[in-house]
């Protein structure tokens, strides 16, 4: 699936939800290893969590998935094994299934 694709998809699904307060939506620009930026909003409906997380000019739309600590996010679409890790005050993006790390050390910034 296209990566605007799953953002839309992520946004109708959103669109029959309730309408949600601003403290529910946070966008958080990060600064990661080798100067890289990426920028994270998070979307809290209740029930559940999604991120749609930016980088390289590009979005994807993750869902929350299970984590012993932290949140994990994992990719929506399976063409884009993506999974985005925050925890406290870092984050990080990782790919495939040996979950390779794309960017690390990301902090606010």
């Amino acid at each position: 699936m296209h990566p605007r694709m799953t953002l839309l998809s992520a946004g109708l699904c959103l669109l029959s939800a309730p309408v949600l307060a601003a403290e529910d939506v946070t966008t958080v620009p990060y600064l990661c290893d080798h100067g890289a930026r990426v920028s994270a909003t998070y979307i809290n409906t209740g029930t559940d969590s999604f991120a749609v997380v930016t980088f390289e000019g590009r979005q994807i739309g993750f869902a929350i998935a299970q984590s012993a600590s932290g949140a994990r996010y994992e990719s929506r679409d399976a063409a884009q094994s993506f999974v985005w890790w925050s925890k406290g005050d870092q984050a990080m993006m990782l790919f495939g299934a040996e979950e390779t790390p794309v960017y690390s050390e990301c902090v606010p910034g």
